[in-house]
């Protein structure tokens, strides 16, 4: 009988990057709620799980495992050379292997990859036991360095240009820049419990403060575990104060210039844009927004894609929405701010809390 590992060893096998770990849970199973650095490999599809849960329901269990060998064993030889092949990356060490509860679809899948001369464990507890041992992260005291500033500051930049590993890249995992405008990135937001798990990760072998991007509690269609943010309201503070100008250049680049080089159709972006400004048309007011979407048509409009076109729709916004709102919140928060500086300033005083 093949071994098994428990879900905390094998997280820390995971963080380590020692060892090759798969989910054999359905595709839609995963695509609801996974771990980062898992591989979906089914050893049920979709369809062949449903029909064996109809199975088990109206004729129990041992007529369920039955159909699962019938409906398996026609690509069974398939599928176990699919996981080998995921495992080959450390040919020398085992496969790991998840399933829902760690039980009879990850133990037939090390059975299976065993019987083929490749070692594999089973992961006790299966995808419910790790995403467990996640959540308890969120309840352990964690110490945090928020970057703040206002919108445009390029806090998000400077977070990429610090070279530590106590960071997350909060927007990065939810696949949302954090406002109003953060939709428009590419990738498609991942479930709350996928987000909730990477987040985790993320926290659960630092030693040090981990530094990390001032974020609201929402963020797109996802929001932040309540302990984790609690902790971060809590935390010192490194201010990033940025010339308007300059916000307005960095606004400008990330949502329009960058669409643009890559390809994205120009009408599609103006109609991208324009959706957004709609959405906070009830806390921007009627009047002002607009104006915004008349700025935005009038900078479209023109041939070129210079700075100056778009300038007057990205400030406007910038002075009246965001920066109002940043006031707001500083106004009713008292806030413990370790440093304050420009861009350059605040990165060198980040690194040298980490030397």
């Amino acid at each position: 009988m093949a071994r098994t590992i428990s879900a905390a060893s094998s997280l820390d096998c995971l963080n380590r990057g020692t060892h090759s770990l798969i989910d054999v849970r359905s595709e839609g199973e995963f695509a609801k709620a996974s771990i980062p650095g898992f591989r979906n490999a089914p050893i049920l599809t979709n369809e062949e799980r449903h029909a064996v849960g109809l199975c088990y329901r109206l004729q129990g269990q041992q007529a369920a495992i039955d159909l699962g060998y019938q409906l398996v064993n026609p690509s069974r030889e398939n599928r176990v050379s699919g996981w080998i092949d995921l495992g080959s990356g450390h040919k020398d060490l085992p496969i790991l292997v998840s399933c829902w509860r760690g039980g009879m679809r990850s133990q037939f899948a090390t059975e299976w990859i065993h019987s083929r001369g490749r070692d594999a464990w089973r992961i006790e507890g299966g995808y419910k036991a790790v995403r467990a041992e996640l959540m308890n992260e969120f309840l352990k005291p964690k110490l945090f360095y928020i970057l703040a500033g206002r919108t445009g500051s390029g806090k998000t930049e400077l977070l990429k240009q610090i070279s530590i590993e106590e960071k997350i890249d909060i927007e990065n995992l939810a696949a949302h820049r954090g406002s109003s405008f953060g939709r428009i990135l590419e990738r498609p937001q991942p479930s709350q419990a996928t987000f909730e798990n990477a987040l985790a990760l993320g926290l659960r072998t630092a030693i040090r403060p981990i530094l990390l991007e001032d974020e609201s509690k929402v963020i797109g269609r996802l929001h932040l575990p309540e302990p984790f943010f609690r902790a971060m309201s809590s935390s010192s503070i490194i201010q990033l104060d940025v010339l308007l100008a300059e916000r307005c250049r960095t606004i400008y680049q990330e949502y329009v210039a960058n669409p643009l080089a890559k390809g994205t159709d120009r009408s599609l972006l103006k109609t991208q844009l324009i959706g957004s400004v709609l959405s906070i048309k009830k806390r921007f007011g009627g009047a002002l927004t607009e104006i915004v979407i008349k700025l935005i048509e009038s900078a479209f409009a023109r041939q070129d894609e210079e700075m100056e076109s778009h300038g007057l729709w990205i400030e406007c916004l910038l002075t009246e929405y965001y920066d109002r709102a940043y006031d707001h919140f500083d106004s009713r928060n008292q806030r413990n701010i370790a440093f304050r500086g420009n861009y350059e300033e605040c990165k060198q005083w980040i690194i040298s809390q980490y030397v």
